[in-house]
């Protein structure tokens, strides 16, 4: 691991880190799942990268759990204008460019990303998880043993001592039978085995908070079933990242699938 010391560094930025594509992230691998094609779109066209309000609030929320330093100076609150007339239009447009790279949110939803916030943190199974003396957004970088893949992972909040990463997700339905749902829709399970691998972990857990009012909780611990599954998943999808774009042993192109379903 102190080959990739340098690595480590340089990936603290997020900018460096998520426009890196010679380390392969997670999310990187979900584009692989739905074909080596939707990888390379993303991988060649930056723009289609750009955060939408969902990603931002996202962002955000993150900052304000686990980095409160930074949330302060990177997220920015939208002035109150009226922004259908020119002069309220004129106001957002000079603020936006101002405040270029920041995090920029409407008060409506700035609030909701505090009341969120003070909603994790009243639950003692939360706040115990993330106040353990863990480090927040932790990187790891390595080359996976089975497939000589380089890849990197960022995690929301690590506890080395006590072996477990904690991830933060908002939500629809934090409900069990919900999330489950979400968790096999999102590859979730996937997500803890390289995170968990990435840093020698045994266990992970998933703090899920719904978006609306009144901020319902979950604190899922991964069993061992879901993080050998996810292992099976990443594992696969690095094979088939090799396979197109280490060893191009195949073309890039379009999947045509057929059969019954």
């Amino acid at each position: 691991m102190k080959k990739f010391k340098t690595f480590i560094d340089k990936f603290e930025d997020n900018n460096i880190y998520y426009n890196d594509f010679d380390f392969v992230t997670n999310s990187q691998l979900n584009w692989i799942n739905k074909s080596p094609l939707v990888y390379k779109m993303y991988r060649d066209n930056p723009h289609m990268r750009q955060e939408t309000p969902a990603l931002m609030f996202g962002r955000a929320f993150h900052l304000c759990i686990l980095e409160p330093e930074r949330f302060v100076e990177e997220v920015m609150e939208y002035p109150e204008v009226n922004r259908r007339t020119k002069d309220g239009k004129e106001t957002i447009a000079n603020f936006e460019k101002e405040h270029k790279g920041k995090v920029l949110l409407k008060k409506e939803d700035m609030n909701t990303v505090l009341r969120m916030r003070n909603k994790i943190y009243s639950y003692e199974e939360c706040d115990t998880l993330l106040n353990s003396g863990g480090i927040a957004e932790q990187v790891s970088v390595w080359e996976d043993e089975d497939t000589g893949v380089l890849c990197k992972c960022k995690a929301d909040y690590v506890n080395l001592e006590e072996g477990y990463i904690v991830d933060i997700k908002t939500t629809i339905d934090a409900h069990p039978d919900k999330f489950s749902y979400t968790m096999r829709k999102y590859g979730y399970d996937k997500q803890s085995a390289f995170y968990s691998d990435a840093f020698g972990v045994k266990d992970f857990y998933f703090v899920v908070i719904e978006k609306t009012s009144p901020y319902n909780i979950g604190v899922y611990k991964c069993s061992e079933e879901t993080m050998n599954t996810g292992r099976i998943k990443y594992k696969n999808l690095l094979g088939v990242y090799k396979d197109y774009f280490v060893d191009k042993n195949q073309e890039v192109e379009s999947f045509l699938w057929e059969g019954e379903i």
